[in-house]
């Protein structure tokens, strides 16, 4: 299981029980989630808390906002000291793509701060019902598990690894019982999400282009040659697109769709509408080719069949003793 540790300030009691729901979610994606609210009792060394939980979380959650900006940008109190330990760590050549800040609420600019503003941002300040938030999270799952796909799940909807740690037996020794219906698997591509780790930094040199970066989305499978021609096609040339299309900067390599030389504004904005289009449209036509193959080469078979069968037949009928 992935470990993360949660930084934040303790603002007010909303405050508090958003970051607890969050930790929560987490740990429903079979995440190991680090808060103080679950781990500190009284009397803790909080210094030896936060020195530990950083160094050994796979991730850090940075909660952004106006307060934990003060403090960390003033390294005043525990927020401050946070700061202080991801600082140092980055400064000693940490993956600084480690620690994922996220916006809670307000504008980005004026809760980010300074240590980490650099970093993309995971935009968490909607709703937890709604489909922005679902997006904007999936894209946290898809930096944090690395892979397209989340952990298996029972029929009950709680991941193995979670019912094999609370019963102290591996994933291996647990037997799940099987739905009944078979369910067709649906082999078709999907857009998993951004990773946001792996986004590049625009140069911003003043130079044509260089505000413009990199931005690579994981989907669910690795394609083949076919798929990859199709879909750079269809991106160049969408069944629907804005102003603000750019062909030729999309492609795809590994479990990745690549769209270089753009902005999270753009995608967010303009590309994301365009990207599940022609990712639906490569899918459509992909299936028909193979399809088509498919029935081909039964095509193919049933006449060789036939002729073998019939090479067979009047073979028996001619004799050779006469």
């Amino acid at each position: 299981m992935k470990k993360i540790f949660i930084s934040y300030t303790w603002e007010n009691e909303e405050h508090k029980e958003w970051v607890k729901k969050l930790a929560m979610l987490l740990e429903k994606d079979s995440i190991d989630v680090n808060i103080d609210q679950w781990k500190l009792e009284p009397g803790d060394e909080l210094t030896k808390y936060m020195e530990q939980s950083i160094r050994s979380s796979d991730y850090v959650l940075i909660i952004c906002s106006e307060k934990y900006k003060n403090k960390s940008d003033s390294r005043n109190g525990g927020s401050g000291y946070e700061a202080r330990l991801i600082s140092d760590e980055i400064h000693k050549g940490v993956n600084k793509k480690k620690f994922i800040p996220i916006l809670k609420d307000g504008n980005w600019d004026l809760v980010a701060p300074d240590f980490i503003k650099g970093n993309l941002y995971v935009d968490l300040s909607q709703d937890f019902k709604t489909d922005s938030f679902q997006t904007n999270y999936n894209d946290l799952l898809t930096t944090i598990y690395g892979v397209s796909k989340k952990p298996k799940v029972n029929k009950s909807g709680i991941p193995k690894e979670k019912i094999a740690k609370h019963l102290g037996v591996n994933v291996s020794d647990l037997d799940f019982i099987k739905d009944k219906e078979e369910v067709k698997e649906d082999n078709s591509i999907k857009i998993e999400g951004i990773i946001t780790d792996e986004v590049t930094v625009p140069t911003n040199d003043g130079t044509r282009g260089s505000a413009l970066y990199k931005i690579p989305f994981r989907i669910s499978k690795s394609p083949d040659y076919l798929w990859k021609d199709l879909f750079v096609k269809n991106w160049n040339n969408p069944p629907k697109f804005t102003t603000m299309h750019r062909p030729g900067i999309a492609g795809v390599s590994g479990t990745r769709i690549i769209l270089d030389g753009t902005t999270i504004e753009e995608v967010k904005n303009y590309h994301r509408d365009t990207l599940v289009l022609a990712v639906n449209k490569t899918n459509n036509e992909y299936d028909e080719i193979k399809e088509k193959q498919r029935r081909e080469e039964e095509r193919q078979q049933r006449i060789k069949k036939e002729h073998y069968e019939k090479i067979r037949k009047d073979s028996n009928e001619i004799n050779f003793n006469d």
